[in-house]
């Protein structure tokens, strides 16, 4: 199909002394090559082109080796499902999936059973971690709980771990550094700074640099205190997370806060009910006919009615 290249594969081979992988000539044959093949096709059409052949030849057997790679990979994640699926079917059987299998028979639609069966396989998938993939090991797959708790929990215990994923490719170790940062610097450098993001040396997990953002006049402060921060941030994490801070240029934002100083100040500025809905406004939820959602509407109406007042 490509005179020019099968003759340059030759002269490849005996250049080499050895001959080429028949998997990665195979694989240059198929579509997945089909584009490697004519670009090289053409590179050797033109007179005086061998040197620049010969560094496609070498990507195209790196973008092979790769694309070999992940076959690897992608079956060893397939047979880790597969057996993940059979061991939670049993567990879901058995008397540890007893809870979930009653939710799941006692749902009203279909989409009550999917959310029952997704708390069931989150759960097992906590007490299992072993048997998940490696892509699957994730802090938002294995560490959420089924919603099954007899307490009150504050609004960032119940939304970090929808963000924290996202924390975590910025930057942030484990995304607690940010969640936890009034905790380890103390009160009074917490009120005045904020961690924006963290770099780490390449391919190292550790000796990162940590950025700041500083509210205006506490730079000299956060200087002065940057080995404290250092050795604080350290010990909360039990090795050299962190060996250098910087202030960043960015400008300091007030509004930027944890979820449980946020609750506090809504609940500070929380208006009272008015006692009655408006006439217009009554008669429009008066005509609800689910008494739940009725009395929901009537009880978001009167605090709407009494912050436009």
């Amino acid at each position: 199909m490509y005179p020019l290249l099968d003759d340059f594969i030759i002269r490849e081979e005996r250049r080499r002394n050895r001959s080429l992988p028949k998997r990665f000539i195979a694989w240059l044959n198929a579509d997945k090559g089909e584009k490697t093949a004519k670009h090289l096709e053409r590179t050797l059409a033109k007179p005086g082109s061998e040197n620049m052949a010969v560094q496609l030849l070498k990507k195209a057997e790196e973008a092979y080796k790769a694309d070999d790679v992940y076959k690897k990979q992608d079956a060893k994640r397939k047979r880790s499902l597969k057996q993940f699926q059979k061991v939670f079917e049993d567990w879901l059987n058995g008397k540890p999936g007893t809870p979930y299998r009653e939710e799941m028979l006692n749902a009203k639609d279909d989409m009550g059973r999917e959310l029952a069966r997704s708390d069931a396989e989150r759960a097992f998938a906590r007490a299992n971690p072993h048997l998940l993939p490696d892509d699957y090991k994730d802090a938002s797959k294995t560490r959420i709980r089924p919603v099954r708790n007899g307490y009150m929990k504050e609004v960032d215990d119940l939304t970090f771990g929808v963000i924290e994923p996202g924390l975590n490719q910025m930057g942030l170790v484990g995304a607690d550094i940010l969640r936890s940062w009034d905790k380890i610097v103390g009160q009074a450098l917490a009120q005045n700074t904020r961690p924006e993001r963290i770099t780490f040396p390449p391919k190292e997990r550790a000796n990162a640099t940590l950025f700041l953002k500083v509210r205006a006049g506490f730079n000299t402060i956060v200087q002065h205190h940057s080995p404290q921060i250092i050795f604080r941030i350290n010990g909360h994490f039990g090795f050299r997370a962190v060996s250098e801070v910087r202030i960043s240029k960015r400008p300091f934002d007030e509004n930027e806060t944890t979820g449980s100083q946020v609750s506090r100040k809504v609940l500070a500025q929380r208006v009272q009910p008015v006692a009655q809905l408006s006439p217009r406004m009554a008669e429009l939820i008066h005509s609800i006919k689910d008494p739940e959602m009725r009395q929901a509407f009537e009880e978001l109406g009167k605090v709407i009615e009494a912050r436009n007042r």
